[in-house]
């Protein structure tokens, strides 16, 4: 998972996850996203927002980081995960990370954006609103409606009807 928005003459990166191969190619053990578009455009990046800490959305920073070098911004939860990764390949230290509370309002360079809490199979899944002058735009990263999660919250439906009471313009979903 490697989703981009463009808005205003940047970037945001959403998510950069890695794949498990299978038998169609013989001797790969993991895929990682081609970023061929974003080293091109690497002066447009505004940042890097990771909607939650599985392997397939944050699995591959740590072999792509430093072609990019954004800031990240993400949960507390997922933020620890990815640490760990990146103290593997001795880079922690060089990582710029904002971690967000659960459903944080924050801006990312022209990127308007509110995190959403959903619930999923993993502490801290956010979902957000791209509010733009255009129209809103609601990513879902991985989610389910699971009225009694193991962990944390349940999904806010208030807030997802109050969401769509506001407008979308486009809905991106994960999952």
């Amino acid at each position: 998972n490697l989703y981009v928005y463009s808005y205003k003459g940047k970037l945001l990166i959403v998510d950069m996850g890695l794949g498990f191969a299978d038998e169609y190619y013989p001797g790969v053990e993991l895929l990682v996203p081609d970023i061929s578009f974003l080293i091109e455009n690497k002066d447009k990046i505004a940042g890097l927002v990771l909607t939650h800490g599985h392997e397939d959305h944050i699995g591959a920073i740590q072999y792509l980081w430093n072609e990019l070098r954004p800031t990240i911004y993400t949960s507390k939860f997922t933020s620890t995960v990815l640490k760990t990764k990146l103290a593997e390949e001795g880079i922690v230290n060089d990582v710029k990370i904002f971690e967000l509370g659960y459903n944080s309002k924050f801006k990312v360079g022209p990127f308007d954006i509110e995190l959403v809490h959903l619930t999923h199979s993993i502490p801290e899944m956010h979902g957000f609103v791209l509010r733009t002058e255009k129209g809103n735009i609601f990513h879902t990263g991985d989610w389910k409606f699971d009225k009694d999660p193991l962990i944390g919250p349940a999904t806010n439906f208030d807030k997802l009807k109050k969401i769509g009471d506001e407008g979308i313009l486009a809905m991106v979903c994960d999952s």
